[in-house]
């Protein structure tokens, strides 16, 4: 085994932050929608999770669904990153919008979109790769009400990410030559719901069929 994923890397312990306080459900009382969602914590959480699949990935073989075990604690992590986003509405684009006023500049709103999307699509590919340890004997009601516990793709309310040209940008051009480049180059329509992520899941997935391949 590789030894060095069997220790938390400093910068991982560094940005872990005590669950009550970022942890959001359905009952958690509701801030105000000017309160900006706290995504330097949330990316540092999918850090966490990104790490421990790489020690499941060492320590366990891959299961019949190609998915990797994760220990109920970080599970647990995953489970309630997954369900504060979902309370947040984090993942849906008119709600991207409403945090921003009318009068915030372009480019601003443009690099907060595409982080939240890329923010998104980083989770539900973890979500992807991971289930809980130790799923032997598990019913198939136990199956689906994991699957609905971890991002899926119906979570995605937004389109792809635009082109990684302009995201990968050095940060010395300046926010007038992003405002420019958003304009002349061909984004997509976020508006329209047709281009969501989420509308591909009722064409992709099926209740009655298990097969877990999404």
């Amino acid at each position: 085994m590789n030894r060095s994923l069997t220790r938390k890397p400093n910068f991982l312990l560094t940005f872990s932050v005590p669950q009550s306080q970022w942890y959001i459900s359905n009952s958690t009382p509701r801030c105000s929608n000017d309160t900006p969602w706290p995504m330097a914590t949330y990316q540092s959480i999918l850090l966490q999770l990104i790490f421990a699949v790489l020690v499941a990935k060492q320590e366990a073989p891959l299961d019949l669904n190609l998915r990797f075990q994760l220990p109920d604690t970080k599970y647990q992590l995953l489970t309630s990153l997954v369900e504060t986003c979902r309370e947040l509405g984090l993942f849906s684009y008119p709600n991207m919008l409403a945090k921003h006023h009318s009068s915030a500049p372009i480019a601003l709103v443009w690099v907060n979109v595409e982080e939240i999307k890329r923010f998104g699509l980083a989770l539900y590919k973890i979500c992807r790769l991971c289930t809980r340890s130790a799923l032997a004997g598990t019913t198939d009601s136990d199956s689906s009400d994991m699957r609905s516990e971890l991002l899926t793709l119906s979570d995605l309310d937004f389109c792809m990410p635009d082109s990684d040209e302009m995201w990968n940008a050095p940060s010395s051009i300046g926010a007038e030559s992003i405002r420019s480049a958003i304009f002349h180059q061909a984004c997509r329509d976020n508006r329209d719901t047709d281009n969501w992520i989420s509308q591909t899941s009722g064409k992709l997935y099926d209740s009655r069929v298990g097969l877990d391949w999404i």
